[in-house]
């Protein structure tokens, strides 16, 4: 008969109830949500150790010297200290690492909580351009250490040129201070704006640690008061990072 044809032929396809396989996962319009994570993040600590020790060496390369010494030309380098910039090279270079990570985890946590914003993308950068900066200046508070009276290379260097590093340092170190000012911003925009992906805490306090040198740049051309206040800011948004639920870092 033409069905008894029909059931055997070879290109016919008999008819199953056989389910899908269990490995196919039937298509859906929305993501697989994160696994959870249990414990407290802790990536932003980098950003708090990375604020710190910044900081400090910064505070400990400065040297104690009379108005007059700073106006003395190449006599200023007879007046200096190598432990404080030995020191201050040392606690830079933990201090660049540990922004480093500390960029990575943001990038990270953008990824997964607001992967299509701007200010989400550009947060981590910031970071990272604060430690780019920071290093180069770090490393002349280590020349500087190599070449004052008790170093390596004493005498290796002459005065006019160790002058130069001694200017250059006047702000340098703070100057990185300005990649965390973008990074400030793009808190606040996360906080206060749309998206809400932060606690609106961290925008205030953003907003409040940015004014300062934001002011001090316009009214007075002051370039390194950011670096006074944007470590601050880092520290307190990290240790918020640790606790917040609203964060979810």
């Amino acid at each position: 008969t033409a069905m008894t044809t029909a059931l055997n032929h070879p290109d016919a396809v008999a008819p199953t109830d056989a389910a899908a396989p269990a490995d196919v996962a039937a298509p859906t319009g929305t993501a697989e949500p994160n696994p959870p994570r249990s414990g407290r993040p802790r990536w932003p600590l980098f950003g708090l150790a990375g604020a710190v020790t910044g900081f400090a060496a910064v505070m400990v390369s400065m040297q104690t010297l009379a108005e007059e010494d700073y106006s003395s030309g190449v006599r200023v380098i007879d007046q200096l200290e190598r432990g404080g910039y030995h020191a201050g090279f040392l606690l830079g270079m933990v201090s660049v690492g540990c922004l480093l990570v500390a960029s990575s985890g943001w990038k990270r946590w953008a990824e997964r909580r607001v992967p299509e914003s701007l200010a989400g993308r550009t947060l981590g950068q910031g970071i990272a351009a604060t430690a780019t900066i920071n290093v180069i200046f770090f490393c002349l508070m280590g020349a500087m250490a190599l070449y004052l009276p008790g170093g390596t290379d004493e005498g290796w260097l002459s005065k006019e040129s160790m002058l130069t590093n001694f200017t250059l340092l006047d702000f340098g170190a703070l100057l990185g201070w300005w990649g965390a000012a973008v990074s400030a911003l793009c808190v606040a925009t996360l906080a206060l704006g749309r998206a809400r992906a932060l606690p609106r805490w961290m925008g205030i306090v953003s907003i409040v640690l940015l004014v300062p040198p934001f002011a001090m740049a316009i009214g007075m051309a002051l370039p390194g008061f950011v670096g006074l206040t944007m470590p601050i800011w880092l520290a307190i948004i990290s240790v918020g990072m640790v606790f917040s639920r609203t964060a979810d870092a």
